[in-house]
């Protein structure tokens, strides 16, 4: 335990000295950040979309190579220069702050797994990922700030901008999240993805990581804070990510829903084994899974499932079932999880639900075994 201490206070030390090299050397920075970027998009993977973790803490993670993860953006991605790049905070604060991104690097930073997923994902579909990301609590930036005692909302806006039929010209992306939320240690100002600077679509220079809640929430190519004491009326707080019912009631869409899906087999895959290791991750939001089950048709009994990795908020659970194919035939794949405060996938959408948000039930997939 010493020498594990030991290692993880000397691998900090080097990375905070290289980071300072990089602060005093702006050349060397902006060298820096073009090399990670094309060797980032010269690595894309054609084959798993999984790499290895970044460190042994979690060796079970199932990580999405950054190529590979999901890409969801409103408007273009905007082309940033990161020696005239800022963040400001600002609004109801004691003291405004304007940092430039070497001022990020230099702050003190923390690394863990988050899973990310749209809002609009469809059960099973691609708009879920799950990457380690490194950056700045936000909460350390409130601090600095000081919001002032009536402060209840924290906006954050993305450089990204754009027009549209009934949206105003010039409309920026932005998003407002209860302080609370702001200030948990879930919140991250994140500028590095599975080791690597952000890629530009996913928000280089910086973005927001709003662990636990969906994907909107987590603003990229971050360039404002706002503190305020009002609830925010922007163009997507209010036309978009609301619940809907049929008698015009609306809810915020905030929260992930536990879900589950497979990675092993896939739509229409046949499968000639007698035993086939089914394979999948589930997640819950800022929750835990509790369990995951299988069943092979709908109807019938559902089966427990192995949960290959130890279950935390923030990230998904990998899970897998060695399934004794019984004969030939088609088969319906279904999956469900169930989050640590009961919460189950339900069998069918609610059906009073007017939006296209939170769509969790199971997901199902056919499949041929042959002989």
């Amino acid at each position: 335990m010493i020498e594990r201490r030991k290692f993880r206070m000397s691998a900090a030390m080097e990375r905070r000295e290289f980071l300072r090299a990089l602060v005093f050397s702006p050349g060397l920075l902006r060298s820096w950040v073009g090399m990670q970027s094309a060797l980032l998009a010269a690595q894309r993977p054609n084959g798993p979309a999984f790499q290895s973790p970044l460190s042994k803490e979690a060796p079970r993670e199932r990580v999405i190579a950054n190529g590979d993860f999901f890409v969801r953006n409103h408007f273009q991605t905007p082309q940033i220069v990161v020696d005239s790049w800022s963040l400001v905070v600002d609004g109801l604060v004691s003291t405004p702050l304007k940092l430039s991104y070497s001022d990020i690097l230099l702050m003190n930073s923390v690394r863990r797994p988050t899973t990310m997923e749209c809002a609009g994902n469809i059960s099973g579909g691609v708009g879920v990922g799950n990457a380690v990301w490194s950056g700045v609590p936000l909460g350390d930036l409130l601090k600095q700030a000081g919001p002032k005692p009536v402060a209840s909302t924290v906006v954050l806006h993305g450089a990204d901008s754009g027009e549209g039929e009934d949206l105003p010209g010039n409309t920026h992306f932005a998003r407002g999240i209860p302080l609370e939320k702001a200030a948990d240690a879930s919140t991250l100002l994140a500028y590095e993805m599975n080791g690597s600077p952000l890629p530009a679509d996913h928000g280089f220079p910086l973005r927001a990581l709003v662990g636990g809640w969906y994907g909107m929430d987590s603003v990229k190519w971050l360039s404002r804070v706002q503190i305020s004491d009002q609830p925010f009326q922007g163009y997507f707080q209010q036309k978009h990510y609301v619940a809907l019912r049929a008698n015009g009631e609306r809810r915020a869409v905030t929260r992930m829903l536990v879900n589950s899906k497979f990675l092993r087999p896939s739509e229409g895959e046949e499968i000639h084994t007698g035993t086939y290791r089914v394979e999948g991750v589930a997640w819950a939001g800022e929750g835990k899974i509790a369990k995951v089950e299988f069943r092979t048709e709908p109807g019938e009994t559902w089966q427990t499932v192995t949960m290959t990795a130890s279950s935390a908020p923030m990230t998904w659970t990998p899970w897998s079932y060695d399934w004794h194919v019984p004969a030939s035939g088609k088969y319906t794949l279904e999956v469900r999880a169930t989050d640590a405060e009961g919460h189950t996938q339900p069998d069918a959408r609610d059906p009073d639900r007017q939006d296209a948000y939170e769509l969790n039930t199971p997901h199902r997939i056919s499949v041929t075994a042959g002989s």
